[in-house]
């Protein structure tokens, strides 16, 4: 009977300092979730922007000010942030762009492409500036389950972004 009891004592000190210690990096993410929108509002105040549409990534928000035509993205870095405003009025193109790593013949032919994805980036090709590439996903910071839900949601931005491009021309 005590072999029984304490094995269960064992079993829930295990237990129990799992859950703090989860529950202390859920505290830290959450924190530098906060600390990065905190960022994106005062840029966007800073520059004078109101975003209509954001997006919220790993360590990047965007936001999009339909109104001036122009995206803000914050990015942190190694506990730095670096925001960037692209104009829309000198985008010339954008898209979704697909990155592989190096792919091994003998082995492609039994596993997927998605196996060898190292990036999914919202590229923007300026018209003075060298290209803006913005990453949706990247394989040491995301599962490859959430490759499919990430590119959704790069290809709904480079959509959006077509038909302001779009409504530019027709103006």
């Amino acid at each position: 009977m005590s072999t029984i009891l304490v094995a269960a004592i064992v079993v829930g000190s295990v237990a129990g300092i799992c859950i703090f210690l989860i529950s202390i990096h859920n505290k830290h993410k959450r924190e530098a979730m906060n600390n990065l929108l905190k960022q994106f509002s005062r840029s966007g105040t800073e520059y004078n922007l109101s975003f209509s549409s954001q997006e919220v990534l790993n360590n990047c928000v965007l936001g999009l000010d339909g109104m001036n035509r122009k995206i803000l993205v914050v990015t942190k870095e190694d506990n730095h942030y670096t925001s960037m405003v692209i104009d829309l009025n000198e985008v010339k193109t954008c898209t979704v762009k697909k990155i592989y790593g190096t792919i091994i013949a003998d082995t492609f032919k039994k596993e997927k492409p998605e196996q060898y994805l190292q990036q999914i980036v919202l590229r923007f090709d300026l018209d003075s500036k060298p290209p803006v590439e913005i990453v949706f996903y990247k394989n040491s910071e995301n599962h490859i389950y959430e490759s499919t839900d990430l590119e959704r949601k790069a290809r709904h931005w480079e959509t959006i972004l077509s038909k302001m491009k779009t409504s530019l021309k027709i103006a």
